[in-house]
């Protein structure tokens, strides 16, 4: 279960900031629907049905529905940071998922949002090479593709 939350917790890479609040320090609006354009995990692309998934931004909160499970996570970002901090934890999902926790960074250029993050306790993602731990671009929705 934790391979599964912490592939949840990928696919929630979908949080939207805006450059502007990045440059002054202030946590951006992230509500709105996102889409998944690629990922690694451990240093490997991230299958096509991770794609397929959907991403929604309430307030505090991101319910992500992809490959048949549902999961709600809540996160907190540090815009004082550079690049943004962001703290995640699941709040709901499938058995044996709820707790796990993750630590990353999230960056915006144009509308193609990059979030990288660590689920080992004590851990933090800090660029964005997708080697280790967790990578993923996401776009807002309705969108093109560069």
């Amino acid at each position: 279960m934790k391979t599964t939350a912490a592939l949840a917790l990928g696919l929630l890479g979908s949080v939207w900031l805006t450059a502007a609040a990045q440059e002054k320090g202030e946590a951006p609006k992230l509500d709105g629907k996102y889409t998944l354009v690629s990922g690694k995990i451990n240093g490997k692309a991230v299958g096509d049905d991770a794609k397929k998934g959907e991403y929604t931004f309430t307030g505090d909160k991101i319910t992500i529905r992809a490959m048949d499970l549902k999961f709600v996570m809540g996160y907190k970002l540090d815009a004082k940071t550079s690049p943004t901090n962001i703290d995640m934890e699941i709040l709901e999902g499938p058995e044996g998922t709820k707790g796990t926790k993750a630590a990353g960074v999230v960056e915006l250029k144009g509308d193609t949002l990059k979030l990288a993050y660590m689920i080992d306790k004590d851990k933090r993602a800090k660029d964005f090479d997708g080697k280790d731990g967790f990578y993923f671009e996401l776009k807002k929705a309705g969108k093109k593709k560069d």
